[in-house]
Formats: C-alpha cells, sequence, structure tokens
C-alpha cells in the first residue's frame, strides 16, 4: 500500500461549496471505483473566517490550495486514473508519494461524508538549504515532533507526512507535509488556546531553521472529511 497526497487549485468557475460537492460527491465515488482506500478531502473553506479573526494563521501561497485529498492505493503504478479525475475537477494538480507517521491518533468517527468536528491546519515546507538530510529528518521528526505537543496542548492529532517524491510535472519541491487538527475553531484561532507556554513557543521558533525552509513554508486551515 501506498499514501498519494494531492493539492488542488480550483477553477474560478465554481463556488467554494460547489467545489466542495463535487469533491465528496462524484470525485470521492471516482476514486474508490479506482481502487482507492481511506480517502481524505481537506477543503479550503475557512478563509474568510481566518483571515477576520487569526490572520497570522496563513502562510505563504496559501490562495493556492483549495483542497487537499490524500488516498492510499495497492500501487502507485495505477495512479493515472486518479490522476486524470483529480485534474478533470482542478485548474491545477499537484500529487506526492509520501510516507505516513502518526505522532498523535484518532479514531475517524465521522466516516462517509460526515464534516470532523473543529479545524485541520495543513502545511507544507522544503529543506532548508544550509541543513544535511540527516539533520532535516532528525530535527524535524524526533526533536520538533516530540516539542509539538507542548507547543499545542490542545490539538486532536498530528498526522505526518515525508516526502517520498513528487509524482506530477512541476510539482513545488515540498520535504514535509503535515496535517494537525484541533477540535474547535477557537483552539485554533485563539492564541492562548493554540499555543503552550512563552517557553514553548519560543523553543519552536529556535528549532525551525533547523527542518523549515520558511520560503517555502505554506499554511491555512482546512474543513476536513474522511472515506474509508
Amino acid at each position: 500500500m501506498e499514501k498519494l497526497v494531492y493539492i488542488l487549485k480550483a477553477g474560478q468557475v465554481l463556488t467554494v461549496e460547489q467545489f466542495r460537492e463535487r469533491l465528496l460527491g462524484e470525485v470521492v465515488t471516482g476514486l474508490r471505483s479506482l481502487g482507492g482506500t481511506r480517502i481524505t478531502v481537506n477543503v479550503a473553506d475557512l478563509n474568510e473566517q481566518i483571515e477576520s479573526r487569526s490572520p497570522a494563521r496563513l502562510i505563504g501561497p496559501w490562495q493556492d490550495i483549495s483542497a487537499v485529498v490524500s488516498l492510499w492505493l495497492d500501487s502507485l503504478d495505477a495512479r493515472g486514473p486518479v490522476e486524470s479525475l483529480l485534474g478533470e475537477t482542478a485548474e491545477s494538480l499537484h500529487g506526492y508519494l509520501v510516507t505516513e507517521s502518526v505522532p498523535q491518533g484518532f479514531e475517524p468517527e465521522w466516516e462517509g461524508g460526515a464534516r470532523r468536528p473543529g479545524v485541520t491546519q495543513f502545511g507544507m515546507n522544503g529543506k532548508p538549504d544550509n541543513v544535511s538530510l540527516e539533520d532535516f529528518y532528525h530535527n524535524w521528526q524526533v526533536t520538533h515532533s516530540q516539542q509539538s505537543f507542548d507547543l499545542h496542548p490542545l490539538r486532536w492529532s498530528y498526522v505526518r507526512n515525508a516526502v517520498a517524491r513528487p509524482l506530477t510535472p512541476g510539482a513545488p519541491t515540498h520535504m514535509a507535509i503535515v496535517s494537525e487538527h484541533f477540535h474547535t475553531l477557537e483552539d485554533f484561532v485563539e492564541d492562548e488556546r493554540y499555543f503552550g507556554s512563552e517557553e514553548a513557543v519560543n523553543t519552536m521558533i529556535g528549532h525551525l531553521p533547523g527542518f523549515c525552509d520558511l520560503g517555502s513554508m505554506v499554511s491555512l486551515a482546512m474543513s476536513e472529511y474522511y472515506f474509508e
């Protein structure tokens, strides 16, 4: 089994609501028929709320992400029809083969199209040029992942994807793709709930240069849906 992550940008013809309904309807049905399982659809339908309440949570070219679709296939060799289906739905499509780790797990009780309560913080970044590959993985997957529990004490779950390679031409060279979920919008937008102690925040700031290329970093809030 292999996990694939696709970043979609919607065309201007569809509203956010229309794009979401298409993804959750005909696209998920099509992905299932093509062998896709454990399908997660994240939709960028919270932008106005985040811009008004906590614009600092929106980082980098977040406007270029309308949705993120991840799924598992028996083999990435079978991804052609998957990419055709997603490409017909979106104006642009970037795909990645990833290895998934779940440092903070959860049980998806909302399978089948119901919206997961709360909000998902989706983020991607590349590796700083002056950091070795070995140090990058250690700084990100060991040091920062452990520290993130102190940084976000109210976080519900944390899914960490290390990019094995891009799958589509022109895909940005991200190395890290993560999803962190919070129980409520308030847990995400209110600093006193989103962050732990001031010490934890300062520690995180010190860690960033060891694994995160700030120039390629992108982060935004999304609604999440899951299909077994």
